[in-house]
């Protein structure tokens, strides 16, 4: 009896010690982090410490071990395994709600096909730079050139794998801190830090070679256009919505010349582009 009381709470002591961990691990998770969990972590020390001085006292003691002691040494095991499984279990549960928090979250800011951030995560990026205040940066509007086309004559499955192709390239060729994000059906929004230390013309033909790589569609060989907008800032706009706007209608000149990409302008007046630009609906932006 003596030894079995013994192996009861040493066994007990082992639960509560591996009850450690989770609880550790529930404390560091911010979002879920109380004073009830770790009021919970402290009190497991402190029981770890409660049940080696009854162990100890087990062991010292030249009496025989009594019933009572016995089933005192029962609930010391039983306590000690509760308190891992439920540290152990609230883990599990909170481990499966952040990884679906996470999900919930990449969703509400990424586009769901591509991966890329979207309109609102773009918008967010841009006011949170333009708040910083810096030197300058680069806002580039990039559309597929004829992808109407490409969903017509190949279907719509076929055209939003040639969209997933076309973000990851495009990603590929960018510097690690610049952000693309997908705002439209085939439009691309990009925005590229240190405008003053860059070569926005090379970063624009990376971007238009990466493209010309063939993609097989349907059993054919496509090559993928691009017509890309530049607007720098604070030369061409001080806020979103002007800088989006000035290269938007850099992109569109591009489109409409046939060429890879453009500067925005002052002679690219909105009067040039009346035609176009009373297209743009005024919240798009």
């Amino acid at each position: 009896m003596d030894l079995s009381a013994s192996i009861l709470v040493l066994l007990g002591l082992i639960g509560l010690s591996l009850s450690l961990k989770p609880a550790y691990q529930i404390c560091a998770y911010s979002q879920f982090s109380s004073k009830g969990w770790l009021t919970l972590l402290m009190l497991i020390v402190l029981f770890i410490v409660s049940y080696l001085s009854y162990l100890s006292l087990l062991l010292k003691s030249q009496q025989a071990i009594n019933f009572i002691q016995l089933v005192v040494a029962g609930i010391f095991f039983a306590g000690g395994w509760f308190v891992y499984l439920v540290t152990r279990l609230s883990k599990q549960t909170i481990s499966s709600m952040d990884s679906l928090l996470q999900e919930k979250n990449h969703q509400a800011n990424h586009d769901l096909l591509t991966g890329l951030p979207n309109r609102q995560q773009y918008y967010r990026h841009m006011d949170k730079i333009i708040a910083q205040k810096p030197d300058s940066f680069y806002c580039l509007m990039l559309d597929i050139n004829n992808f109407k086309m490409i969903n017509d004559t190949f279907g719509h499955a076929e055209g939003d794998r040639v969209l997933q192709i076309v973000a990851e390239r495009v990603e590929s060729v960018l510097p690690t801190d610049a952000l693309a994000a997908r705002i439209g059906g085939d439009e691309l929004a990009i925005i590229i830090p240190d405008a003053q230390e860059r070569d926005i013309s090379k970063i624009a033909k990376e971007i238009e070679q990466a493209l010309l790589i063939d993609i097989p569609c349907s059993g054919h060989m496509i090559i993928i256009g691009a017509s890309i907008g530049i607007a720098q800032y604070p030369k061409d706009g001080q806020d979103r919505k002007s800088l989006m706007k000035n290269a938007d209608i850099a992109m569109y000149h591009a489109k409409r010349n046939e060429i890879s990409h453009q500067y925005f302008q002052s002679h690219l007046t909105l009067t040039q582009f009346s035609h176009y630009v009373l297209e743009i609906d005024q919240t798009r932006f």
